[in-house]
């Protein structure tokens, strides 16, 4: 699609027209409509405008107002003005957000340019074409027959003998034994929402994360209404609760690395709640490790050292305290404490000889290869070197025979090996180590994984004896290349 030629104006002259609209007290709708007609803007950059606001400002207002379901930016709200001759296209629900912060309706945010190009549905619901929606079914509504609403009652003295009154309670205690059995859990449910809740684990290890989020959101939406809009046996809602849980943990843990901290919050909380309901111990390490990692990123190392120490004292079974012990290790590194992180090192060779299969596995599981990136890269930032490219070396030679592997675990060795050979004073090394990640997909690129090779970017530029190297240019321009092209842009 190419776009229309437009004749913008200056920036003083649209702000000249907006300052003086707004002194004769016209509406933000009706600058906004002024400065379309004008200037030719587009309607979600001449509404922004219209309020005198930067791009910057429109997203802190949406974040300000949002759920923590995302985390808006100023180049987001530069995509979305610049859709559909560029940038990204703006959902619905984006549309109403930027609706509520500019005070109007969302069809007021789209011209002809954005309805041709946007899909059909999107159009339907802009221009009030979809049926009105289904209502939402009560608990109440749900229940099957033989559900008592009413108290049992009788007239003692109206009851000829005890036969009366024996038929009278079988009765009810029939009815609800017929309840009892009822449930809206088929015989196969359970295991559905089990395997799905693994394959999507496994899956986030080697497949886009933007789609495998979309996924496991799904699922946890169908396992919410299971347990919100009907009944199930003690049992049932008890491993319903377990696998809602699982699946908030994942949806914690992939919303950090795509760059959503607040998000990742959010679900962690919920995830702890069903951990709590159930009182199941190693869902409860793994939430607490999923939490310990949102702090890492927060830079709030003491706190993501004592949520990783918390879960270790409640795995139960699987690796799950391998994990914990290696992640409060890692935020003992951070800051520095060297004997903390090596003993959290220690306690995590130890739990490795009791470690025993994981319930869900995939990313809520710490293999030796995952165990040697923590390890190498806790020691490398310790100040041993030398050993954290061992541990490089192992893990990779690991990986190399093990498919199921995650590219991000891969790409974390790659990347803090890559600064280890920086250490050591070879520029050759880390190039070779580093290659395989710079070439990652777009929608492979973490959030984590861009700002730890932000920090190799830093130590190249601040290395005196590498600035008149040309092959070091070439690594820093591929780096700020990969940084700009992060997974998080990959979001709608």
């Amino acid at each position: 699609m190419t776009a229309m030629a437009r004749t913008t104006g200056t920036k003083a002259q649209r702000d000249h027209v907006r300052q003086t609209l707004a002194g004769f007290g016209v509406t933000p709708p009706a600058i906004a409509a002024e400065l379309q007609r004008r200037f030719g803007l587009r309607p979600r950059d001449a509404f922004r405008q219209a309020h005198g606001w930067t791009q910057d400002a429109v997203a802190e207002r949406l974040n300000a107002k949002g759920n923590g379901s995302a985390t808006f930016t100023g180049a987001r709200i530069s995509d979305y003005e610049r859709w559909p001759f560029g940038g990204r296209r703006p959902t619905l629900a984006a549309l109403n957000a930027l609706a509520q912060v500019f005070g109007t309706e969302p069809s007021s945010l789209v011209d002809l340019d954005d309805l041709t190009a946007m899909p059909e549905a999107d159009r339907a619901a802009l221009s009030g074409r979809n049926a009105a929606p289904m209502p939402a079914p009560s608990v109440a509504s749900s229940a099957p027959p033989g559900a008592m609403a009413e108290p049992l009652r009788w007239d003692l003295g109206a009851l000829q003998d005890e036969t009366e009154l024996v038929i009278a309670v079988a009765e009810r205690t029939a009815s609800f034994g017929t309840w009892a059995q009822a449930s809206n859990v088929g015989p196969f449910t359970l295991d559905d929402v089990a395997a799905s809740t693994r394959r999507i684990a496994v899956d986030y290890l080697t497949e886009p994360p933007v789609v495998v989020y979309a996924r496991a959101g799904l699922l946890a939406d169908r396992v919410f209404r299971l347990l919100q809009t009907g009944r199930q046996n003690p049992d049932q809602s008890r491993e319903l609760y377990t696998w809602a849980g699982y699946l908030c943990t994942l949806l914690a843990w992939m919303a950090g690395d795509l760059g959503h901290p607040a998000a990742a919050e959010s679900q962690a909380r919920t995830a702890w709640m069903c951990a709590e309901t159930v009182r199941d111990n190693t869902l409860r390490a793994w939430v607490l490790s999923t939490i310990s990692k949102t702090h890492l990123w927060e830079r709030r190392f003491e706190d993501a050292a004592n949520a990783a120490a918390r879960g270790y004292g409640h795995a139960a079974e699987g690796s799950a305290a391998v994990m914990l012990a290696c992640q409060e290790a890692d935020a003992w590194a951070e800051i520095g404490a060297v004997e903390p992180a090596r003993a959290a090192l220690q306690r995590a060779e130890e739990a490795r000889q009791h470690a025993s299969r994981d319930p869900v596995g995939g990313l809520l599981a710490c293999g030796t290869v995952r165990q040697h990136n923590y390890a190498g890269s806790v020691l490398l930032r310790i100040g041993d070197a030398t050993n954290a490219i061992e541990h490089a070396e192992h893990a990779l030679t690991e990986a190399a025979a093990d498919p199921s592997v995650a590219y991000g675990t891969l790409a974390q060795i790659r990347i803090w090996a890559a600064a280890a050979h920086l250490k050591a004073g070879s520029l050759d090394g880390a190039v070779s180590v580093l290659s395989p990640v710079l070439a990652l997909p777009p929608e492979q690129r973490l959030d984590p994984l861009v700002h730890r090779l932000r920090g190799v970017g830093r130590n190249i530029a601040g290395n005196p004896s590498l600035r008149a190297s040309i092959e070091a240019r070439n690594v820093q321009a591929a780096i700020t290349e990969f940084c700009a092209t992060g997974a998080a842009r990959q979001l709608p």
